[in-house]
């Protein structure tokens, strides 16, 4: 896989707004459009969940397409890459937001949950009675919020997003269920991302990683590039990128005190990275992101 598109929503363009942080349709909108194929793409800092009601299909999570049955829910993290195929007409609700500010309100709130947020689920639901469904009620509601914007939408939105995964994911302890097994190349990806994760604002020549893993550079370039549709350094770099959003968006930190905090030892630097992958300066991203 040559090359694996970037979407804010599967078919458009992303955006660098931050503060559009929420997006809910039926999964047979979007998908029913594509002929009920939606190809392999990824989303750099947002989250899908989609509540399967009605139908089945595949859904592919990174180089493994592992089955979905209604009811079910599937938990697709930022970055990650995912597809799916579905077996005809499907039906239920999917929900697309930011990742950063859920990831920031579980730190504080339920800081056991921000592992379970970075990995991916299918996740098998009983068949409800009517009333009975703890879901439904959430994924109405930010429906509502979300086609309504009433006063202090996102924050209610927040809200309401961060019971819908504590709700998912107490069905997925009950039903003693695990994440997707991976494969092999799929774990060492996986590993580079958490070495990722662990050094990234220490700027770490790939070389490093790849010793690491006990890999060469070639094989762990193949590896991203087939696992991710990305080279290892553009891994790095849009982690890089996706901190420095958080930062921006979530604190009051100048920009040359994040710039810092990164690893940076030039703003000017640091300024020119962001631009070059966002299309917009730090202060540009930060003013639009509090409008």
């Amino acid at each position: 896989m040559s090359s694996i598109p970037n979407y804010d929503l599967y078919g458009e363009a992303p955006q660098p707004v931050w503060h559009e942080s929420l997006h809910v349709e039926s999964i047979s909108q979007r998908s029913g459009a594509h002929n009920w194929e939606i190809a392999p793409h990824r989303h750099d800092g947002q989250l899908q969940i989609l509540y399967l009601q009605q139908g089945a299909g595949e859904v592919l999570l990174e180089s493994q397409w592992v089955a979905a049955q209604a009811p079910c829910v599937i938990y697709i993290p930022a970055q990650m890459v995912h597809g799916f195929h579905w077996a005809g007409q499907v039906d239920g609700h999917v929900v697309t937001a930011l990742q950063p500010p859920l990831e920031s309100a579980a730190a504080v709130l339920s800081p056991a949950l921000l592992p379970q947020l970075q990995k991916p689920w299918v996740i098998p639901l009983p068949h409800w009675e009517t009333g009975g469904d703890p879901l439904l009620p959430l994924c109405l509601a930010l429906h509502q919020e979300y086609h309504e914007r009433a006063r202090e939408h996102v924050a209610c939105s927040m809200s309401l997003l961060l019971a819908l995964v504590i709700h998912i994911f107490r069905c997925a302890a009950e039903a003693d269920h695990p994440a997707p097994p991976q494969g092999r190349r799929s774990q060492q990806v996986r590993a580079f991302r958490e070495l990722v994760e662990a050094h990234f604002r220490r700027h770490r020549p790939v070389h490093d990683y790849a010793d690491e893993l006990g890999v060469t550079m070639a094989t762990l370039g193949r590896l991203c590039q087939e696992q991710l549709g990305m080279t290892p350094m553009a891994v790095i770099n849009a982690r890089l990128v996706l901190e420095a959003k958080r930062e921006l968006a979530h604190s009051r930190q100048s920009v040359k005190a994040i710039a810092h905090d990164l690893g940076f030892s030039d703003v000017g630097y640091f300024s020119r990275f962001f631009r070059k992958h966002t299309r917009l300066s730090p202060s540009e991203f930060r003013s639009q992101g509090a409008g």
